[in-house]
């Protein structure tokens, strides 16, 4: 004969016991809701941690994506940069290409009766050639207008800082201040940002801009050669962190790396 078996219960009773001086009471439960209660609970700790992975995993997508959109950027910027320096490239064969043809006019090296007439043709045409080499690039951006160490290089692919358009050069205050080619000074002046400024315009579509000076020794109009003292360098306007000269080459109304004309040596 089969042992009996206790039925369970429907329902499970639980007694409250207050703290004052209540009577406690009972508050009964069907036990089926308090297995759908927990099954309930349950599926919510559940979605509660799928729902923390799906968060992590599409963080680590959103991450990806910036990265690639930041390394992307700077792919296309240095895409820009060699573009730039393929037209640069270009320029320099053309202004060889004058001055070649310019040189044309002034010699011609017929057959010589002697040796010796025709090596010292050859040396004028050198020196002539040299000569005028000479005359081109004292009008374009050439001559390093401070010496001193490069603090802070031309910067234009950075995402979430302002561009740097010119080359920082740190050097004591007071130190002078060079053209880097012949020109005619646009502006000298103050400026909240730069302080103390210097513009000068050149030929072939070149611009040069000097901030920050301590002083300026040029005024507006004024024709300057290049290698002239033009200002001290020094530590005036509101961005700056130290004594400097910001210098700035534009060309063509553009922003170019001044590293592309400028020798980085004394001279």
């Amino acid at each position: 004969m089969p042992a009996y078996r206790e039925k369970e219960p429907r329902y499970i009773n639980f007694l409250i016991v207050p703290d004052g001086k209540e009577e406690p009471y009972t508050y009964r439960v069907r036990r089926g809701w308090l297995y759908v209660a927990g099954a309930f609970l349950a599926l919510i700790v559940v979605l509660i941690v799928f729902g923390a992975l799906s968060y992590w995993k599409v963080a680590e997508v959103a991450l990806d994506y910036n990265r690639l959109k930041e390394e992307n950027f700077k792919l296309v910027k240095s895409l820009q940069k060699i573009e730039k320096l393929k037209k640069d490239l270009e320029w320099v064969k053309q202004y060889e290409t004058q001055i070649r043809s310019s040189l044309n006019g002034y010699v011609t090296i017929e057959e010589a009766a002697d040796n010796d007439t025709l090596v010292s043709q050859k040396l004028d045409f050198a020196r002539m050639s040299s000569l005028r080499k000479r005359t081109i690039f004292n009008y374009v951006p050439s001559y390093m207008p401070v010496d001193g160490f490069m603090a802070r290089g031309f910067e234009t692919t950075a995402l979430f800082t302002d561009p740097h358009l010119g080359l920082d050069i740190a050097a004591p205050t007071g130190t002078p201040v060079k053209a880097v080619a012949n020109g005619v000074v646009l502006f000298s002046g103050w400026t909240d940002a730069g302080g103390y400024t210097i513009i000068l315009e050149h030929d072939y579509g070149f611009i040069s801009v000097y901030k920050h000076n301590e002083r300026n020794l040029v005024n507006k109009l004024e024709r300057v050669t290049r290698g002239q003292v033009i200002a001290l360098l020094g530590n005036t306007g509101k961005i700056t962190s130290g004594p400097h000269l910001h210098l700035e080459i534009w060309k063509n109304g553009l922003p170019v790396d001044p590293v592309r004309y400028l020798p980085l040596t004394k001279q």
